[in-house]
């Protein structure tokens, strides 16, 4: 997993490709309800956990990132994630 803050555009991708696999991911999200998101984002964590690219001091990162743009039970329900996450 990359780092948030030593984040740099991948010259060897273009920005179009990036705005393809967002829109695809979105596109592959948005049906689900939030049982089936939670079981997503369980698979993807094992799956990173199994493969050693589980990085927690990155989760934390991101966590500080998005969280001035989050209301505080936004706050409260990404903090409950991370700790289920970290388990």
């Amino acid at each position: 997993m990359r780092r948030l803050k030593d984040y740099k555009a991948d010259a060897r991708r273009p920005v179009e490709a990036s705005a393809k696999s967002v829109d695809e991911a979105a596109a592959k999200y948005s049906g689900m309800n939030e049982n089936e998101l939670m079981g997503e984002l369980m698979k993807s964590v094992a799956s990173a956990k199994n493969s050693g690219s589980f990085d927690a001091a990155e989760l934390d990162d991101f966590a500080a990132f998005v969280s001035p743009n989050l209301d505080e039970d936004q706050r409260k329900r990404l903090a409950e994630l991370i700790r289920m996450v970290k388990g």
